[in-house]
């Protein structure tokens, strides 16, 4: 039995995949290279900047850190966000059900900040986690653990939605069950990384609040059940 939802940011609320590429490729380019697929998929799609800045761009000294953080920084709050098709729709059933939510992303909080702004979100999240609020960033599990903590939940019992797989390896790892959205050709990845179910987005799932059941496509159900009675199982 589930009693909490994990959702992170980018690829997850909000499509920011080409901008990211965009802004890091830009990067690459003026320092006279050019950024792998796979590259991009092990140091970018859900990681941080440091991360990123540290294993592909050996050429730019952590002095510099600052200054490509607030490119980033203006070209992030430059842009106009939109959701991931089906997401808002859930956000709301699950508010009206009372299941508690957490947003769990690598992104700084200005940038969460600017995101849940234009999506009129920010009284959404019961608990959000940023990537100032650990000193390891995915994979590594701390930013779930945390998160579960905050919630005054067992991680066992939540259930997190995933793009990346340094995002779906963060969670697995933490132990929670974690849902991956990704197109076909990285199903396999994310499978292997340890996503229980894969979908594109959020259009087929939904949350069913006579059975408490989160649906994915119709055929994959989490059962949820109250905080205070995952409590009283936990205590039996």
């Amino acid at each position: 039995m589930y009693e909490a939802v994990l959702f992170d940011m980018d690829g997850v609320i909000v499509d920011t995949e080409h901008s990211v590429t965009e802004f890091w490729q830009r990067l690459a380019r003026s320092e006279g290279f050019s950024i792998a697929p796979d590259d991009l998929e092990r140091h970018v799609y859900g990681h941080r900047a440091d991360h990123t800045l540290r294993e592909l761009f050996p050429g730019i000294s952590p002095d510099r850190y600052g200054e490509v953080y607030q490119r980033l920084r203006e070209n992030q709050e430059s842009l106009r966000y939109t959701a991931i098709p089906g997401v808002l729709r859930l956000l709301a059933e699950l508010s009206d059900a009372r299941v508690p939510v957490a947003l769990v992303t690598g992104a700084q909080d200005w940038k969460a900040a600017e995101v849940l702004g234009q999506l009129d979100l920010a009284d959404t999240f019961d608990v959000l986690i940023c990537a100032d609020d650990v000193a390891l960033g995915k994979p590594h599990p701390a930013c779930y653990q945390l998160a579960a903590e905050r919630l005054s939940a067992a991680i066992g019992d939540c259930l997190v939605f995933e793009d990346a797989i340094s995002g779906v390896t963060s969670a697995v790892t933490a132990g929670a069950a974690c849902v991956a959205l990704a197109a076909p050709h990285r199903a396999a990845q994310v499978i292997e990384a340890g996503a229980s179910t894969v979908v594109r987005d959020f259009e087929r799932i939904s949350f069913d609040p006579y059975e408490h059941l989160l649906r994915v496509g119709g055929q994959t159900g989490f059962p949820f059940t109250t905080a205070r009675e995952s409590r009283r199982l936990r205590a039996n």
